[in-house]
């Protein structure tokens, strides 16, 4: 599981935030899919639930799209 560079940049300039179970920032260098983690907006609960791969997938393909002009 990599998170694509500037897809995790991108997704740090967004609104939207990973917390684990805990309510802890996420250290997206040592995911594990022992935790499961929350996508919020601000305080409001996105998605929660989820796993790993999850988060991975959610960065990669929201936040590493270029745009074809």
């Amino acid at each position: 599981m990599e998170i694509n560079e500037d897809a995790l940049k991108n997704f740090q300039n967004s609104k939207f935030d990973f917390v684990d179970a805990k309510g802890n920032d996420v250290d997206y260098n040592n995911l594990t899919d022992d935790v499961t983690y929350t996508l919020r907006d601000g305080k409001t609960v996105v998605e929660d639930d989820m796993k790993a791969q999850d988060v991975v997938d959610t960065i990669n393909n929201e936040y590493g799209r270029t745009l074809n002009v």
